[in-house]
């Protein structure tokens, strides 16, 4: 098999895990590639023989990218393979997170499932953004799409239709809009329900909104959502996945639908979605 290497190789510990998995897969003759955004010439000696590809041709030539680091890493190692169907192993050594299939405990093991087959490619529900403003952008989430007011101090007003029937006018400091993935990210922490991944919904969060009666809504996946704004506030922004940031005006138009192509994420038999949940969230359990 050939497998492809990328991370946060600002992380001290992704040289280490990235050498780790070199021996190993030297040992077991398997190929091995690093990107190239994760090496400086010479700064690793122990990785001198690793041959070094971009990112693209990884993802082309490869069977299984694996991607070292927290959440954050696997969003980025998404954004930059595109619509490449390679499956991507996360590898988890950041603080909270959900994405990775293993960790520092036991990527050995993982990459030893992998070469055995005993591993399924679960697809993840990616959205799409179009964002008109002097020309038409578009733009690939797996958590969410984000609006905020920026730093402007005013509430934002923003018209929500959904297949061009009115939703509302929402107020608040901004809106989110999730995948079931990103239900425990950001729409999480503005109050939003838990999605399973395996759900096939749009859930719209708003941020602090300026009524009590604003809440969160799934909506289906095959619905277009289409948002404009009723005033302008300075700074007012488009985030998506929290990595790409786009300054946005009051005469920008945006729609939001279900990608055409997903994630693909490497999962084990033995990983329990609703038991990792439990540990990230801190439940205990049985409380009376």
């Amino acid at each position: 098999m050939k497998f492809g290497c990328t991370g946060n190789y600002q992380k001290p510990e992704f040289f280490k895990i990235a050498t780790e998995i070199y021996y190993h897969l030297k040992n077991t003759e398997h190929d091995y590639y690093l990107s190239s955004s994760a090496l400086t010439n010479g700064e690793h000696p122990e990785l001198k023989e690793v041959e070094v590809k971009h990112i693209q041709d990884i993802a082309e030539e490869c069977d299984v990218i694996l991607s070292i680091g927290g959440d954050g890493t696997i969003l980025a190692t998404l954004r930059q393979i595109g619509k490449s169907t390679t499956p991507i192993l996360g590898i988890h050594i950041g603080g909270l997170g959900f994405l990775a299939a293993c960790s520092q405990k036991d990527y050995i093991d993982s990459i030893n499932e992998i070469i055995n087959g005993n591993y399924f490619v679960e697809k993840r529900m990616l959205i799409e953004a179009t964002i008109d403003t002097n020309k038409s952008r578009k733009f690939f989430a797996l958590n969410d799409i984000v609006i905020d007011h920026g730093t402007s101090a005013r509430i934002l007003k923003t018209h929500v239709y959904v297949s061009d029937k009115y939703l509302n006018t929402f107020e608040s400091d901004g809106m989110i809009f999730a995948t079931p993935t990103g239900s425990t990210a950001y729409s999480l922490s503005a109050g939003g329900p838990i999605i399973t991944p395996s759900l096939d919904v749009i859930l719209v969060t708003p941020i602090c909104p300026h009524s009590l009666s604003a809440r969160s809504i799934a909506l289906s996946s095959e619905e277009v959502i289409s948002v404009s704004f009723a005033e302008e506030p300075a700074g007012m922004a488009v985030t998506i996945d929290g990595q790409v940031r786009l300054p946005v005006d009051y005469s920008t138009k945006i729609s939001i639908r279900k990608a055409d192509y997903s994630a693909n994420m490497i999962q084990f038999v033995h990983n329990d979605y609703f038991q990792t949940l439990r540990t990230k969230m801190g439940w205990a359990g049985n409380v009376r």
